[in-house]
């Protein structure tokens, strides 16, 4: 995965987030994730798809390797009810394992329709489940997907498992990077959050202040 860890300036300040967006932070990285954030990304990532389209063939735009696929219209909307009632189950009646019968079912019976893997994911990890089986489901999301919405959400699920698992820190900026770049509100939070060069030059200023306290402070 490509890196987008350059930076014009290596102690460029970060985004100075607000209390709101400080607390949606905060969210990402604790138990309230698995409420808050899940419950609100789970929804709705069905609702604006839109394929690059090429003579009536969807061409996977994030796989040179993926051959090209087609969904039609009426297939597109039969997914979509489809999806749509597997997110109810989830939402609404709290049967996660249904939610995730039910997507599996439209994965088998579409198995490049991205948004059904970017759903299951998330029915997945409220389920428990093993995190390489989200992961899984995540880069078949972001190898299929077509619209920045679900791409987004995809990469920005991939950062968030991969930190709870201590993954590979430059790993999961670049999947916040990813995100943020498809316009995903979280990953450019995260992403803020998880800047290295933010996290080094706030070391060196801590550092720098710790000294300036010390050489200050009147000796008795």
């Amino acid at each position: 995965m490509p890196s987008n860890n350059t930076s014009s300036s290596a102690c460029s300040a970060p985004p100075n987030p607000s209390a709101h967006d400080s607390n949606l932070v905060d969210i990402l990285f604790t138990s309230a994730l698995d409420g808050e954030y899940v419950r609100d990304q789970i929804s709705g990532t069905y609702s604006e798809y839109t394929p690059h389209q090429d003579n009536g063939q969807v061409t996977p735009s994030n796989s040179d390797d993926v051959a090209p696929f087609q969904i039609s219209d009426s297939q597109l909307v039969e997914l979509q009810g489809l999806e749509r009632r597997a997110i109810l189950a989830a939402e609404r009646d709290g049967d996660i394992k249904g939610a995730i019968s039910q997507l599996t079912q439209i994965i088998h019976d579409c198995p490049a329709y991205a948004s059904a893997y970017n759903n299951r994911a998330q029915a997945l990890r409220l389920d428990g489940a093993d995190p390489s089986a989200v992961l899984a489901d995540l880069d078949s999301a972001i190898r299929y997907a077509q619209d920045d919405k679900t791409l987004g959400q995809a990469f920005t699920q991939k950062g968030i498992v991969i930190k709870a698992m201590e993954g590979d820190q430059d790993e999961v900026f670049n999947c916040f990077a990813q995100g943020a770049k498809c316009g995903n509100e979280v990953a450019r939070l995260a992403m803020a959050k998880e800047n290295p060069y933010a996290k080094m030059c706030g070391k060196i200023v801590t550092e720098a202040m710790r000294q300036l306290r010390t050489t200050s402070s009147p000796r008795s």
